[in-house]
């Protein structure tokens, strides 16, 4: 019988305030925005990126990844 992990581990990491990444477990096929709402963080207010790219919001995660979270400044 085969044995099949139904979480994974992603690292995390809130720019500008945070410089430590935080690892959470998230279900196998979950979404950016899945694990930004994890975090208890509103997705508008966070610019998810993987590597020197964006990713959308809807793009889904695998196990190991790592994300830089960019916190959006708007003013006027």
């Amino acid at each position: 019988m085969a044995f099949f992990a139904t979480d994974m581990k992603v690292k995390i990491r809130l720019l500008p305030s945070q410089k430590k990444a935080r690892t959470i477990d998230i279900k196998k096929g979950s979404k950016v925005i899945d694990a930004i709402l994890e975090m208890d963080l509103h997705p508008d207010a966070w610019i998810p990126v993987r590597g020197d790219a964006p990713v959308p919001l809807d793009e889904i995660l695998r196990e190991g990844d790592e994300l830089k979270l960019i916190a959006v400044v708007s003013g006027g």
